[in-house]
């Protein structure tokens, strides 16, 4: 692993880990919809899941990917719980995406 890819790597966790954490401690503190970057977070705590998700799919996983020889049973394993991390943080993304209450446009209000 070159040192661009790890460096990569430890900001991809870093920041999906970051704002996970973020979000989950927001959310503690009542029934207001915290904001990150002055946009709101509908459903904290699933994008705090989705984070965290993708923070250790592919921040991690890209980490620690070369410690095993490939084809082995550790590489295998590690795989599938890398797929099945990014799996989950898609699921999780879908989630938030279709369950976000969009406002309608009231066409008469322009």
């Amino acid at each position: 692993m070159g040192s661009v890819d790890l460096v990569l790597a430890v900001v991809v966790a870093a920041a999906n880990l970051t704002v996970a954490a973020v979000l989950l401690a927001r959310s503690r503190s009542g029934t207001a919809v915290p904001r990150i970057f002055g946009r709101p977070q509908p459903f904290p705590r699933l994008r705090a899941a989705m984070h965290a998700c993708l923070g250790l799919g592919m921040g991690v996983g890209w980490l620690v990917k070369d410690i095993f020889p490939p084809h082995s049973t550790g590489d295998t394993v590690l795989f599938n719980v890398i797929r099945i991390l990014l799996v989950a943080g898609l699921v999780t993304a879908l989630l938030v995406a279709f369950q976000h209450a969009r406002p309608i446009r009231d066409k008469a209000a322009r």
